[in-house]
């Protein structure tokens, strides 16, 4: 069993759902082995049936059928789910029209909100941008549930062709449309913004998480989370982070909360262990902030410390 798939099973016993959604979706983007793929599915199908997300629910348990047609518990639950859309297509034809209708909503919040930010919004796009966390907990579940919608040309407004234009919203055939993967980025990164200038550290801690899941290419928010947890002043994963990080920083990172967190980091650690190499870290944010900001005062007297006095006969 693979470890994405152990651990997606330990969190849906545990009642964690949300979490082992990304773990099973995890198995899905890493596995080969068809027997497994087909369990993740079969789990995920489970899963979204009991949230009463049946279009998902069918998506994944027709995949675990197709991967393993001779498992009897994968034909039961897709037979019984095919029995239970026969059985109510009135009302699975009103539900189906009513989460597609939210599905629209969720992507005019998502395109209005970050729309807001650039036009130097922030207070209007922040609880627009921040419902949605609440219908997607994570990547994972957006992923699932922002597929295949009917949008047609009357529902298409500015905010979706704004989505449409940037390649945030893929065309899946005739009027279907599913959010793509660059689209959640987008998402998650903006929101991750917002809860850093209202100072929800740990909320975009979880979004930079959740972008790096979505693009583990892009190190943007690895080094993000470094500023959010030295600002919750959680040093060892800051340091954690730090050391996993290659040293040159993204140009789009700003540098002067970057180097002042890591400065800040190191001085905590340099006060517990007198580590020599720890202080010379000290020093070299410390400088690098004030290359940038001459007039930081807060640096000024950390780097100050750090720096030996020399006897005044001796300068």
């Amino acid at each position: 069993m693979s470890n994405f798939l152990q651990q997606a099973k330990s969190l849906e016993s545990e009642g964690n759902i949300a979490e082992a959604i990304q773990d099973y979706e995890n198995v899905i983007r890493t596995e080969n082995d068809t027997l497994t793929l087909a369990d993740a599915n079969f789990r995920l199908g489970g899963i979204y049936r009991e949230w009463r997300e049946l279009f998902a629910a069918q998506r994944f348990l027709s995949q675990a059928h197709q991967l393993n047609p001779e498992n009897s518990d994968i034909r039961d639950a897709i037979e019984s789910l095919n029995l239970h859309f026969t059985e109510n297509r009135e009302e699975i034809a009103d539900q189906m029209s009513r989460q597609n209708s939210d599905q629209i909503v969720s992507l005019f919040r998502i395109a209005t909100g970050i729309k807001l930010i650039g036009m130097d919004k922030p207070v209007q796009a922040y609880p627009l941008m921040k419902s949605r966390t609440k219908i997607f907990p994570n990547a994972a579940v957006a992923k699932h549930l922002l597929t295949d919608m009917s949008i047609t040309e009357q529902e298409r407004n500015s905010a979706i062709e704004y989505l449409i234009e940037r390649d945030w919203l893929e065309n899946s055939g005739a009027d279907l449309y599913t959010i793509a993967d660059s689209g959640l980025y987008a998402f998650y990164t903006t929101l991750a913004k917002l809860h850093v200038d209202n100072e929800v550290y740990q909320d975009a801690i979880t979004c930079y998480e959740q972008a790096y899941w979505l693009d583990s290419d892009k190190l943007t928010p690895q080094y993000q989370k470094i500023i959010c947890y030295a600002a919750l002043e959680s040093w060892n994963e800051a340091l954690e982070s730090i050391k996993e990080l290659p040293t040159e920083v993204p140009s789009e990172i700003d540098h002067i909360a970057y180097y002042t967190a890591t400065a800040h980091v190191f001085h905590h650690f340099s006060q517990q262990t007198d580590d020599d190499k720890v202080k010379q870290h000290v020093i070299d944010a410390c400088k690098k902030v004030l290359s940038i900001d001459k007039k930081d005062k807060t640096i000024s007297r950390l780097l100050d410390s750090y720096q030996e006095k020399k006897s005044w006969w001796r300068r």
